[in-house]
């Protein structure tokens, strides 16, 4: 083979390869930092107590959070036992998401391929969507979103091509990048129905002959689209009713996302606003910051596609624009916590759209603007991103005083555990909540000596503790749901007793645990 037919495919590896340092750099910081994020660090924790826990068994995975991001980290666990700081400080959770947002860009650049975008702006599109600041940080903090986005970028890919060639068999990977999608997070209930509505409709309106086989086949198309999401959906609400006796534990549980925003409202509504006016304001701000041409870039692409009946553009728009699409709704009807990274997915989305301007108009100044559009984003990021009151998770980890306390918090969780570990204490010795304990759990060298959240006997044990062998109980200072103190103590933390315990605080002071004897 030629040097010719060779050099191509090494120069992909080779960009694959930087992107892919990029992102491990990130990923290193973030760990070496101490900044690895609680829900990134909690998702090892499900993963970790179907292994390692005093009770091992595979639905200690937890129903309240989607299982994807636990799960894939499932066949790398037992290498903590040769790397503890691959489970004890999180670095296995950051490793992964630096290697799943480098294969994101490896199929976002395959998707601007397909859609006809010349290699030039092609690579500078998928630098711009890969260098993107919010990508770039959110590649290494082990947090769902490289999987999901992973997820939704392959969903777009098997629409585009089905949109090309409108064979059958493109649906089959599409229905199961969706239904992966809504194993990393819930937003995918949004193209779990955008996607089967447009293939239906597609193959409605662009088959020949008889209305009674149109939609004979549109029916077919739909159902071998929309299946493998909609069984993802049922499945897990089932498993979830038959297990913990709830179909959708994230809004019917007290640790789900539902009661998190309701106990946390006052302090949501105090910085995005309480009324609907004020919260599309910063719902706009918060776009704006990520992709400040979005709309024109959406608006102009979607006017070039009518203009040549070209509906390939349709595949990002209904993947991606449905998700963010959830998310707003989520979010001005005020049941999100409105955060920067639910708005992750304008971010491929502006790129794709402007590659399918670049190809509609070949023309070099429509190339110049549609790259313009895009790149300016990286800018705006940057800014967007020193703003505390609209980068409100990110600024725990990007400003100082966040990082701060961020590490002080992961530091404070080692520190209990070292001195649980060291009191040399049986299996089941001590009953924590492990919705908040998890990252003692994790930071501990014996695990089995917790009685967690997950173990099939919790709730007879937190009903007996002494009558099960339980000497102490580890108590949260800041879980407004933990299960232990609201049993033995009530629902009012001052009513833990402050004398003839053991207590750690962060660096600030603030109190973070609590030791009873039973």
């Amino acid at each position: 083979m030629s040097v010719d037919v060779l050099a191509p495919r090494e120069t992909r590896r080779d960009r694959t390869l930087l992107y892919g340092l990029v992102y491990l750099a990130v990923a290193v910081w973030f760990w070496h930092s101490d900044l690895v994020p609680g829900d990134s660090a909690s998702r090892v924790a499900n993963a970790y107590y179907t292994l390692f826990s005093r009770d091992p068994h595979l639905a200690a995975i937890g129903f309240v959070w989607n299982p994807l991001p636990s799960l894939i980290l499932l066949p790398f666990l037992p290498l903590g036992l040769l790397f503890p700081a691959l489970t004890q400080q999180g670095l296995l959770v950051v490793l992964v998401s630096a290697a799943l947002m480098t294969l994101t860009v490896v199929v976002a650049h395959d998707v601007l391929r397909r859609s006809g975008v010349p290699r030039v702006p092609r690579l500078a599109l998928t630098a711009a969507f890969a260098l993107h600041p919010m990508i770039v940080v959110y590649s290494g903090n082990g947090m769902s979103e490289a999987g999901f986005l992973l997820c939704l970028m392959l969903a777009v890919r098997a629409l585009l091509i089905w949109f090309e060639t409108g064979r059958a068999e493109s649906l089959v990977p599409l229905g199961l990048a969706v239904g992966l999608a809504y194993g990393a997070r819930y937003e995918a209930l949004a193209p779990v129905a955008a996607v089967p509505l447009i293939v239906f409709l597609t193959t409605l309106l662009r088959t020949p002959g008889a209305r009674d086989r149109r939609m004979a086949l549109a029916r077919t198309d739909a159902v071998i689209a929309g299946l493998p999401g909609v069984l993802a959906v049922l499945l897990w609400a089932l498993a979830g009713k038959l297990i913990v006796g709830q179909w959708f534990a994230t809004f019917s549980s007290e640790y789900g996302n539902s009661a998190q925003v309701s106990a946390n409202a006052a302090g949501i509504g105090s910085v995005t606003g309480d009324d609907l006016p004020t919260r599309i304001g910063y719902w706009a701000q918060q776009m704006a910051g990520l992709s400040p041409m979005f709309l024109v870039l959406l608006l102009a692409a979607l006017a070039a596609a009518w203009a040549r009946r070209d509906p390939r553009v349709l595949a990002a728009v209904t993947v991606l624009g449905s998700v963010l699409a959830f998310d707003a709704l989520a979010f001005l009807s005020g049941t999100s916590f409105g955060w920067l990274r639910f708005h992750i997915a304008v971010i491929p989305l502006s790129v794709l759209l402007a590659g399918h301007l670049i190809v509609a108009f070949p023309r070099r100044a429509t190339v110049a603007t549609a790259l313009v559009c895009t790149l300016v984003a990286v800018p705006a990021a940057i800014v967007t991103l020193n703003r505390p009151e609209l980068a409100r998770e990110e600024s725990e980890w990007l400003t100082a005083d966040g990082a701060a306390r961020t590490r002080g918090l992961a530091l404070v969780n080692r520190q209990v555990a070292a001195d649980l570990d060291a009191m040399g204490l049986p299996d089941g010795a001590v009953l924590t909540d492990a919705a908040y304990a998890f990252g003692v759990v994790l930071a501990s060298d014996r695990p089995r000596q917790f009685v967690i959240t997950p173990d099939r006997d919790f709730a007879a044990v937190l009903a007996d503790p002494s009558g099960h062998g339980v000497r102490y109980l580890l108590l949260s200072a800041r879980g407004a749901a933990d299960a232990v103190r609201l049993r033995h103590f009530g629902p009012d933390p001052a009513a833990v007793p402050t004398t003839g315990v053991r207590t750690w605080h962060d660096p600030a002071g603030g109190r973070q645990w609590t030791l009873v004897r039973v």
